[in-house]
C-alpha cells in the first residue's frame, strides 16, 4: 500500500457507528485519495487532516451488500398481482409473466431498467450487488455481434450509477431433464459449456469481477455442473445457484438423479472449496443438505420468497450448521435490505411463535446488519467489503437519526428501531470507494 500524505486524506464523523466489530460513539473514519480507509477511531483524533466531514446525527454503517439480483425483473414490478382466467397464481404462473417481459427487452431496454434498478439500490444504501445475469442473447437465442452485449449493458449501468457489480454469469441449458429449452428460454442459453466459458474468459480478461452461476439443477445437467465446478476451482471463482426454492424442484431432481439438488451440486464438485458456494433460497432442504452446506453460504431473499409463495428459509438451522447468511433483492419488487433483513427475523418469529429468534452473542439488529454486510461480501467473494476497517474501501451508508421514523428516540434505541421496524428510507448518505453517491 502506497503512503498518502495528510493533505490527501479526509475524515468522516458520525454520531454512532460500526467500526470493524465495535459499535462506537462518534465513529471517525479517515480515507486516503484512493478511497481506502487508513484509520478509524472513536472521536476525532488530534492530528486529523484539515478536511473532516461531520455527518451529524447519523448512524454510520458499512455499505450494504446485495448478494442476489435479477435487475431486469424490476420491469414487472406491480404487474403480477392480479389473477388471470384459470391462473393458479403460483411461482410457475409468475414465471410465465417474467418470461414475457424477458423476451421483450433489447440491449437498450436492459441497460435502462438495470440503471434504474441500481440507482434505487444505491439510494437504499447498497454499495455492491451480485447480479445473477441470464439474459445473454437475442430473444430467439442468436448471439449478438458481441456475445457479451447484454452483460456489458449491465456493467455499464453499474459503472454509471457508481455501484460495485459482481457479475454472476448464468449458465442455462435446458427446461428440465430430457427437455430442451423452451422458446422463451433460448436467449438464456449459450449452447455449450465451452461457448459460455469463452464469454466468461473475455469478461475476466477485461478485469471484471465474475462468478459462475449454474442456474439450477433443473436448468443444468450434471456433466455441465462438473465442468463449471472445475473451471471455478481453477480460477478461484465463487459459484452461485438457485437451490430448492420450490418443492417441485426437489421432486424433479429426485426423479432424474435420485438425490436432492444440494447433493447433486456436491457430487459435481461445486461445494469442494469451503465458503465458495452460495445456495440462493435453500428453503426446502433435508438434514443431509444442511450438513453439506456447512461452511458455505445461503442467500435469503425474503420479500421475493414471500411474494412468490416459496416458503420460509430455515435461517436458524443454517446458522446452527455454520452456514453463512446473505441477503438479496432477487426480483427487485422491493429494493431494501433493511426490509429483507427484518423479514428474515419476522418469518422465523411466525414459524417459531417466539421473539428475537436470530439473536446470538449480539442483539438481533446487529445480527441482521452483519448478514446485510459481511454475509453478502463473503458470498460474493469480496472479503474487502462489508466492514469499516483500515485497508478496506470506504463503502458506507448513514441513516439520519432525525428521520421521522427515528426522531425523538433515544440514540441507544435507534439502531434496533431501524433494523427491526424501519426501512432504508432513513439512509440518506452513501459512499462508494470514498466517493459520495448520495
Amino acid at each position: 500500500m502506497s503512503e498518502a500524505t495528510l493533505d490527501d486524506r479526509v475524515g468522516y464523523l458520525a454520531a454512532w457507528g460500526l467500526l470493524g466489530d465495535r459499535w462506537v460513539e462518534r465513529p471517525y473514519v479517515e480515507v486516503d485519495g484512493r478511497g481506502v480507509i487508513v484509520r478509524t477511531a472513536s472521536g476525532r483524533p488530534a492530528d486529523a487532516p484539515t478536511i473532516v466531514h461531520d455527518l451529524g446525527r447519523r448512524l454510520l454503517y458499512p455499505g450494504l451488500v446485495n448478494a442476489h439480483s435479477h435487475a431486469f425483473q424490476r420491469a414487472i414490478r406491480g404487474g403480477t398481482h392480479r389473477r388471470g382466467e384459470g391462473d393458479p397464481s403460483s411461482f410457475w404462473s409468475w414465471r410465465e409473466a417474467m418470461y414475457r417481459v424477458a423476451s421483450s427487452l433489447g440491449p437498450d431496454e436492459v441497460y435502462a431498467v438495470t440503471r434504474r434498478c441500481y440507482a434505487e439500490m444505491l439510494r437504499a444504501g447498497i454499495t455492491c450487488v451480485g447480479e445473477f445475469h441470464y439474459l445473454h442473447h437475442a430473444p430467439d437465442g442468436t448471439p449478438y455481434a458481441d456475445a457479451n452485449e447484454l452483460s456489458r449493458q449491465v456493467l455499464r449501468a453499474g459503472a454509471e450509477v457508481g455501484i460495485r457489480v459482481v457479475l454472476l454469469e448464468v449458465y442455462y441449458a435446458r427446461a428440465g431433464a430430457d427437455r430442451p429449452p423452451l422458446a422463451e428460454q433460448r436467449r438464456f442459453c449459450d449452447g455449450t459449456v465451452d461457448r459460455y466459458l469463452a464469454r466468461v474468459d473475455t469478461l475476466r480478461g477485461e478485469g471484471h469481477t465474475i462468478g459462475l452461476a449454474p442456474h439450477s439443477v433443473r436448468a443444468v445437467p450434471l456433466a455441465a455442473l462438473s465442468e463449471l465446478a472445475a473451471y471455478a476451482r481453477a480460477h478461484d471463482l465463487v459459484i452461485h445457484a438457485h437451490v430448492s426454492e420450490q418443492g417441485r424442484e426437489n421432486e424433479e431432481c429426485r426423479a432424474e438423479h435420485g438425490r436432492t439438488p444440494t447433493e447433486v451440486f456436491a457430487d459435481a464438485g461445486c461445494l469442494a472449496r469451503p465458503g465458495s458456494f452460495t445456495a440462493v433460497h435453500a428453503i426446502h432442504l433435508e438434514d443431509h443438505d444442511h450438513e453439506l452446506l456447512a461452511g458455505h453460504n445461503v442467500c435469503a431473499c425474503p420479500t421475493t420468497e414471500a411474494d412468490l409463495g416459496d416458503g420460509i428459509i430455515p435461517a436458524p438451522r443454517h446458522r446452527q450448521h455454520g452456514t453463512g447468511l446473505a441477503l438479496g433483492s432477487d426480483s427487485n419488487a422491493v429494493i431494501d435490505l433493511v426490509q429483507e433483513a427484518r423479514l428474515l427475523e419476522m418469518h422465523e418469529r411466525l414459524r417459531a411463535q417466539a421473539r428475537l429468534c436470530l439473536a446470538g452473542p449480539e442483539p438481533v439488529a446487529r445480527t441482521l446488519l452483519d448478514i446485510a454486510t459481511v454475509g453478502g461480501a463473503r458470498a460474493l467473494g469480496r472479503l474487502e467489503l462489508g466492514r469499516l476497517v483500515p485497508g478496506n474501501p470506504f463503502d458506507a451508508c448513514a441513516a439520519d437519526l432525525d428521520h421521522p421514523h427515528l426522531a425523538d428516540l433515544p440514540d441507544d434505541q435507534a439502531h434496533d428501531a431501524l433494523w427491526l421496524s424501519g426501512t432504508a428510507a432513513a439512509i440518506d448518505r452513501v459512499f462508494v470507494g470514498g466517493v459520495r453517491r448520495r
